[in-house]
């Protein structure tokens, strides 16, 4: 049975032994891959982040720099993206002088590799084809295979348009970035 119970972060800190200020620090610099419903102080951990907070701490602990365990975590564990939000609302614009976090490169690779973690474990639990064709149940099966390839085509075309959709959200936050710089600016030197 499927472990469904939410955590608050004093249940996650008397779990692990952790302090509660220890772990809000923890939530805010690695919240990409930590699954939780809620904001604020309603927001509650699925029991994964249990595994994703004692990660955190071991790299933590032998010395790993706070990028080094993103990395690590982003090898290990998908990047939680929350449905219905943009990048605008989920993190704080740059600030001036500072390069933005991760590029679509890196992103698309996180995405790839936890992809190919849950089709491999998913084709791991699948009857191996050969074995049911020559057991005689190929026909049935054959027809399967062509409706999955037909979805497989649908949901290719679909994470296309999302991926390109994506950069244009992206694209449009860059440039609305710059803007509101510029009349930050410019209401600056008005002022001067």
């Amino acid at each position: 049975m499927p472990d469904n119970r939410l955590y608050s972060i004093a249940a996650v800190a008397r779990h692990l032994d952790v302090p509660e200020s220890t772990l809000h620090y923890w939530k805010n610099r690695f919240r990409d891959h930590l699954p939780c419903l809620g904001e604020g102080r309603g927001r509650r951990f699925r029991p994964e982040a249990l595994e994703i907070f004692r990660v955190i701490a071991e790299g933590l602990g032998r010395g790993m720099s706070v990028d080094e365990v993103k990395a690590d975590l982003a090898d290990r564990f998908p990047v939680n993206v929350s449905a219905g939000s943009s990048p605008a609302r989920t993190r704080p614009a740059p600030a001036a002088g500072f390069a933005p976090g991760p590029g679509l490169e890196e992103v698309a690779a996180v995405f790839g590799r936890e992809m190919a973690r849950v089709l491999t474990g998913f084709l791991r639990e699948q009857p191996v084809p050969g074995a049911a064709l020559a057991a005689g149940e190929g026909a049935g099966m054959a027809g399967e295979v062509e409706a999955l390839r037909e979805r497989n085509k649908a949901l290719e075309a679909k994470l296309g348009v999302l991926e390109s959709e994506l950069m244009r959200l992206r694209k449009d936050g860059r440039e609305l970035e710059k803007y509101l710089l510029e009349k930050i600016k410019a209401a600056l030197s008005a002022k001067a």
